[in-house]
């Protein structure tokens, strides 16, 4: 009972100091769909191997399309495994990369957040605090993500009616390549 008290409080602390950040990011805010973009971020939970898998065949289609694509997956352990090895675009970061309020911190995570990505995708169908603090820190020029209410980092948002990581990334699909072109050039 103690225990979930201390991590209701790190949880508030965290959430405070994430919103008070995100009032001192400055960016260029630009819309981009598939086909204007050059770069492209994705956020993702990689826990568990089979949403590695999704997310690394999403980031390989983008990657053959002639991207710059990087892809940072939070593990929610307090180890890597081995199928958690760095690989050219994808890099991870777990529990032991958290401060004591689940704010992300290493230079993984600085070099991520200093890109000027053309997109951001964040891939995260839950309430990650860790990965909410990447989407919000980035500079990205066009940020998307699942739809949250009372949150305002991303400047568009994807209401899925299926809560799965394969209906996320279908809708993402749609939408980013949706966009109207002559909007986004």
């Amino acid at each position: 009972m103690q225990i979930q008290f201390i991590e209701d409080i790190k949880q508030k602390v965290g959430e405070y100091v994430f919103k008070r950040d995100l009032k001192h990011n400055n960016r260029v805010r630009e819309v981009h769909n598939f086909h204007t973009a050059k770069s492209i971020g994705i956020l993702y939970d990689a826990t568990e191997i089979e949403d590695m898998m999704m997310v690394s065949e999403f980031a390989n289609e983008l990657f053959q399309s002639k991207k710059d694509v990087k892809a940072l997956g939070f593990v929610n352990k307090n180890e890597l495994t081995h199928h958690h090895m760095p690989m050219l675009q994808f890099d991870f970061f777990f529990l032991k990369d958290l401060n004591w309020y689940f704010k992300p911190q290493n230079y993984i995570i600085k070099n991520f957040l200093e890109k000027d990505y053309d997109i951001l995708i964040n891939l995260c169908t839950s309430n990650c605090v860790p990965v909410k603090y990447l989407a919000g820190g980035s500079r990205a020029k066009f940020k998307v993500g699942k739809y949250e209410q009372d949150l305002s980092i991303y400047d568009m948002m994807i209401d899925v009616k299926k809560d799965t990581l394969s209906a996320l990334i279908n809708e993402v699909k749609h939408y980013l390549n949706l966009i109207n072109k002559k909007n986004a050039s």
